[in-house]
């Protein structure tokens, strides 16, 4: 059964046992999600992290021809701010304590209606914050008041911001408004291009991708990031779909797929030379260039091993924090580049993204995990006790490393995809380990009888 039948999507917890709170060792996460379900931790204490919320309008915020609207208090209604230097705007019903408790319904039809006077959009998001999620204000009978007088979809993302501790459950939230009401439910016929699949991707590491692309004249269209209502609406007659990091946008492939019959071309994360190599081999497999793709493949591969330093974390140990999915792709290379992965974290896993762990066999079983959204606190004691010299993360907030005296590779504007991601990758550790000595003379944020303490002092088995 399709996960459309629902009226919105579960959350990840719920839908996959997702589990976003552990610190051990890899052998003991393996040993934990070894069954048909994960068992569940919670941390008696946490510092800050993103909600689904967020990720829901980081997304939606990269669709060009929409327009946004943050159903929610004047808090909330700031989500937008870190991209104000992208000339992005954005629509806030900026929700007070009268509003809470009589309903804030006049001031999101006043919001719908400018925003669609002022933007002229293909479809406005109404995005849900805890607010309105514990107000319970009607918003299905706003969209069908004014549906028909704007003449553009209008469309209720339902998060809340606290059912989730997966912030990634806002695209599945997001993927799921997307299927039901933008898609086209019946595609005449299928047209000669793919789709790929991206959510949290930077420009960078999407021309990476997309150079290669051109470089064998696949035809493409990138969504939901990046695109347009039009592009997402043609998801549906895409030829295949191929997904560039699986614990984001596989739920989209997937349903695709059951849904409209548009071929899911399953591969890793196009990351270093094996994780390109297979992501563009399967894909040209199915489209009939297999041939044109592996001369392609092995030309640029002999020409970038020849400007890379083998040797170059020869004696380093280093800590990868990133999206699950993109972890054995990462540490491998960093293998192949003489480095020691001593410890990896990422925000959660999953009953999906948990196959990745069979990928890690080339791993010391007492490689530390920490599986978390945010702690800095925690990864702070990790890079002690493994000695740590370099810390690389595709997430914000990557400076707590360097006031331990580790150099800091910060992924998320620079692109690690593709050839070029490779190239680059190798470039900016190299430069950033000259700036280790520096760093070394910072001072941590964190107490030195922290450090000293267990690292899952604050996490605890959940007793239900």
């Amino acid at each position: 059964m399709s996960f459309l039948d629902e009226r919105k999507a579960l959350t990840r917890e719920k839908r996959l046992s997702a589990l976003s709170h552990f610190h051990g060792t890899l052998e003991g996460l393996i040993d934990e999600t070894s069954g048909t379900e994960i068992k569940q931790r919670v941390r008696t204490l946490s510092q800050i992290h993103v909600d689904e919320t967020i990720y829901a309008f980081n997304v939606l915020s990269k669709i060009e021809d929409a327009a946004i609207i943050v159903n929610g208090s004047v808090g909330c209604g700031n989500l937008g701010l870190s991209h104000a230097d992208e000339g992005f705007g954005w629509y806030s019903t900026s929700l007070v304590e009268r509003d809470t408790i009589l309903g804030g319904d006049d001031k999101l039809r006043e919001a719908v209606l400018r925003a669609n006077e002022e933007k002229h959009p293909k479809a406005i998001f109404i995005i849900g914050t805890p607010v309105v999620a514990i107000n319970n204000d009607d918003i299905n009978s706003v969209i069908l008041e004014l549906e028909d007088e704007v003449g553009v979809p209008i469309i209720s993302i339902y998060t809340d911001g606290f059912k989730s501790k997966t912030p990634v459950t806002g695209y599945d939230i997001v993927t799921h408004s997307l299927l039901k009401y933008i898609v086209d439910k019946t595609p005449e016929e299928k047209e000669d291009f793919i789709n790929v699949v991206s959510f949290s991707e930077s420009v960078e590491d999407l021309g990476a991708v997309v150079e290669s692309l051109k470089e064998l004249k696949i035809n493409y269209h990138i969504i939901p990031s990046f695109s347009s209502i039009d592009d997402i609406k043609a998801a549906s007659k895409a030829k295949a779909t191929v997904v560039l990091n699986p614990e984001e946008g596989e739920y989209l492939a997937k349903e695709l797929e059951e849904v409209f019959d548009v071929p899911y071309i399953a591969s890793e994360a196009p990351i270093g030379f094996r994780g390109t190599k297979n992501f563009l081999l399967k894909l040209a497999a199915f489209l009939g260039i297999e041939d044109k793709a592996i001369e392609y493949v092995d030309e640029v591969e002999a020409e970038l091993t020849k400007s890379l330093s083998k040797d170059a974390l020869d004696g380093k140990n280093i800590f990868v924090d990133a999206s699950f999915s993109k972890i054995p792709a990462l540490t491998r290379f960093l293998k192949y580049l003489g480095g020691t992965v001593v410890g990896i974290g990422s925000p959660f896993i999953d009953l999906e993204n948990k196959k990745q762990l069979s990928k890690l066999d080339f791993l010391s079983k007492g490689t530390t995990v920490v599986i978390g959204n945010g702690q800095y606190f925690e990864k702070a004691n990790a890079l002690t006790k493994t000695e740590t010299d370099i810390y690389i993360s595709e997430f914000e907030g990557s400076s707590f490393a360097a006031d331990e005296g580790v150099a800091v590779v910060a992924t998320k504007y620079i692109a690690t995809f593709g050839f070029k991601g490779v190239q680059v990758l190798h470039d900016t550790i190299l430069k950033n380990l000259r700036f280790s000595e520096v760093a070394a003379l910072n001072e941590s944020r964190y107490k030195e009888t922290w450090k000293k303490k267990s690292g899952n002092w604050y996490v605890k088995q959940e007793v239900s």
